[in-house]
């Protein structure tokens, strides 16, 4: 998965502290978790007082759906360009 070693990660979301091991390099860590809180705040910004779970959830539907979405569309494409190939 990442690089070397395994690092304990400590993170703040919304005034909770959260722990996590993972091997991935810390930039990238810090890049995913810089976008889940900004995610989290503007969704926070939006809603009416909920809790930090019904938030994470709500993004987690996001994220899947932008992977289905982003896996039909790539699907999409190469049957398009198999098409043009094969009609040449």
């Amino acid at each position: 998965m990442g690089d070397k070693g395994q690092k304990h990660i400590y993170f703040d979301l919304m005034g909770k502290k959260y722990d996590f091991i993972t091997d991935e390099s810390e930039d990238v860590v810090n890049e995913i978790l810089e976008n889940i809180k900004e995610n989290v705040e503007n969704i926070y910004a939006r809603m009416n007082n909920p809790d930090i779970v019904h938030i994470l959830l709500l993004l987690l539907l996001n994220e899947h759906l932008e992977k289905l979405e982003l896996k039909n569309g790539l699907k999409e494409l190469i049957d398009k360009v198999s098409n043009v190939s094969h009609n040449k």
